[in-house]
């Protein structure tokens, strides 16, 4: 039986409007959400409408909204948003292996995003290795310009997400290599880009040891 994605907080407007809330330690106004999500005023009350009878923010004079709690909010939303489900998954094996791979992506000017246990392991190095998990939007051409081959054992799983907030607020390494905001690897590691939700509890350990750092 297909699993069902809730419509509230599921589909690509109620994404924009948690990374929002995740990824900022702020008190908000819809104005506020407006600006920086670019979701309508209309979506954001129907997002925090929900969040807020679930108890997951609060709402003050002013319709000011206030998140107390991140790791309970970021939980609540990897229930309906989740990386098996969000995303259109390939496998593919690197000419010459991983290091010879993350040295060929920065130049490159496709849209992309890394995430999983790869990304996950520059916040915390005891993160499990397990696969190059990559967000682009067209596996074809990352594969053409990332010089990848396709197999089903590969070490390198493209995912086309179905929304674009997978590639907001990205970071990078020291070499340029873009990974995907903190929250969102989190949130994917959680459901279904690594072989355990357990292989995420590294890194949901240095976030809540280093939010200064990660949260803005």
């Amino acid at each position: 039986m297909t699993e069902k994605a809730s419509p509230a907080l599921a589909d690509s407007s109620a994404a924009g409007v948690i990374r929002a809330l995740l990824d900022f330690r702020s008190v908000w106004t819809t104005h506020d959400l407006v600006a920086l999500s670019r979701v309508p005023a209309p979506t954001i009350h129907r997002v925090v409408g929900c969040l807020e009878r679930e108890e997951l923010v609060t709402r003050t004079a002013g319709a000011v909204v206030a998140v107390h709690d991140w790791i309970a909010l970021l939980h609540r939303w990897a229930q309906d948003f989740r990386f098996t489900r969000e995303s259109t998954i390939t496998q593919w094996q690197a000419v010459g292996g991983l290091d010879a791979l993350v040295d060929r992506i920065p130049p490159t000017t496709l849209p992309y995003a890394v995430t999983g246990t790869f990304a996950a392991r520059l916040w915390a190095p005891v993160t499990p290795a397990t696969t190059l998990t990559i967000y682009t939007p067209d596996p074809h051409a990352a594969a053409d310009a990332w010089n990848l081959i396709p197999t089903s054992t590969g070490d390198v799983v493209l995912a086309t997400p179905s929304t674009d907030v997978v590639y907001t607020r990205p970071r990078k390494t020291p070499t340029g290599l873009r990974l995907a905001a903190p929250t969102q690897v989190l949130t994917d590691l959680l459901t279904g880009a690594a072989p355990s939700p357990t292989t995420a509890d590294p890194l949901l350990t240095w976030m809540q040891s280093h939010e200064l750092q990660w949260r803005y």
